[in-house]
């Protein structure tokens, strides 16, 4: 079994070490001795269709609406794989722009992906603060948050975690939901947090490949050494900053 990922934008979408979150995907899998392979999509070649899971991460607001036109053409594809049942995880503004739509702080209004049930509101005000919480399994959760948007959550979606410390799905200070992190509905999955997000909470990681394995057929079970070993590491981390937070 090969598990194939798709990587889209990784150049205009990278920043904060968003790619770290593949190499943490590609790494358990490695652990788990499941093989895979990534490939691009960036708008220079032909969308790629035999896929197991896509991914995408953050960068800047110029970089993910380039983004976004050059993925226009194709976006009846992603969301044909997505129909499918396709596990999708976004990060950051590669969640917004997959998202319906983004309005901007000037009031104009781009139309999304439209893969992800949810939608985003630029701000002016910028969120930036290290953030804790758990997520829907009650396992500790932890990042830092770096964003100006509101999302805003549609039917059928719930939030990935509840944070107690830090900003959410909102970038404003006293927004309703400020408590709400990232979403889940079906075979998607996003977040804001960036670290990058997966090694220092490698739960979600395997959440995601679990998602993976059930539609692609073959069975994930994480009992390696060095998995062990790694998630002691993230284990620790992630309590320190939660004590630091909480005093």
């Amino acid at each position: 079994m090969t598990v194939r990922f798709l990587h889209l934008f990784p150049k205009q979408l990278g920043l904060n070490g968003e790619t770290g979150n593949l190499d943490c995907l590609v790494q358990r899998l490695s652990w788990a001795g499941i093989d895979s392979q990534v490939e691009v999509f960036d708008g220079s070649g032909s969308f790629p269709e035999q896929i197991d899971a896509v991914f995408i991460g953050s960068g800047t607001l110029a970089g993910a609406t380039a983004a976004l036109e050059t993925l226009a053409p194709h976006s009846s594809k992603l969301l044909s794989l997505v129909e499918t049942g396709v596990p999708v995880l976004a990060l950051g503004l590669g969640w917004e722009i997959l998202g319906k739509s983004i309005t901007l702080t000037d009031g104009r209004v781009l139309q999304g992906a439209g893969v992800f049930p949810s939608r985003s509101i630029r701000t002016k005000e910028r969120a930036s603060a290290e953030c804790f919480g758990f997520d829907q399994a009650g396992t500790l959760t932890t990042g830092y948050a770096n964003h100006s948007a509101n999302m805003e959550l549609f039917e059928g979606a719930s939030p990935l975690i509840e944070l107690r410390a830090g900003y959410g799905n909102s970038s404003t200070a006293d927004a309703k939901q400020r408590s709400d992190e990232g979403l889940v509905s079906s075979n998607l999955m996003a977040a804001r947090l960036n670290g990058p997000l997966l090694p220092l909470n490698p739960h979600l990681a395997d959440r995601f490949l679990e998602a993976v394995a059930k539609k692609s057929g073959f069975e994930y079970r994480q009992e390696s050494k060095a998995a062990s070993t790694a998630d002691g590491f993230a284990s620790k981390a992630r309590e320190e900053l939660k004590q630091r937070l909480s005093r």
